[in-house]
């Protein structure tokens, strides 16, 4: 593997993004408001609809699991150096797979107007052009990882 190769940028973008995502839920778990002023008003703009915000175990819950993936790019590239069995590298790759499908998905799924109609407009226009957009590069970039591998 060369030190700047394409896959090693897509990697320390991916857990870059994957680790600030992780923080803000740290944040939200412990009360913090950011992007909204209110409770409500980031509801508004981080879930679209409902008036409750998710308990700070869930934001924490969340915030593993993004931890979690923001490592996976690394374990795959040094997956090698690990000593692993071929059945733990298979199913490191399924594991690599469904991380990539799990953000594809959510990108696409923002853009079908059935999905949005019940959405707020905030919500909305932050969906179409934050979290879509960047689910999209995620699942790209662990499939790219995979994939030049």
């Amino acid at each position: 593997m060369k030190v700047f190769s394409l896959q090693t940028i897509i990697a320390v973008v991916t857990t870059t993004v994957l680790f600030f995502l992780s923080l803000i839920h740290i944040y939200w778990g412990f009360g913090g408001l950011w992007p909204g002023t209110t409770k409500q008003d980031l509801i508004d703009k981080v879930f679209g609809k409902g008036n409750q915000f998710p308990s700070p175990f869930s934001c924490f819950f969340v915030a593993t699991g993004l931890f979690v993936f923001s490592i996976l790019p690394w374990v795959w590239i040094y997956r090698f150096e690990l000593n692993w069995n071929l059945q733990t590298w298979n199913l490191l790759s399924y594991l690599m797979y469904f991380v990539s499908g799990i953000f594809f998905l959510r990108g696409c799924f923002g853009y079908f107007p059935f999905l949005t109609r019940h959405w707020k407009p905030i919500f909305v226009y932050y969906t179409k052009r934050i979290y879509n957009p960047l689910c999209i590069f995620l699942g790209l970039a662990f499939s790219l990882i995979l994939y030049w591998s």
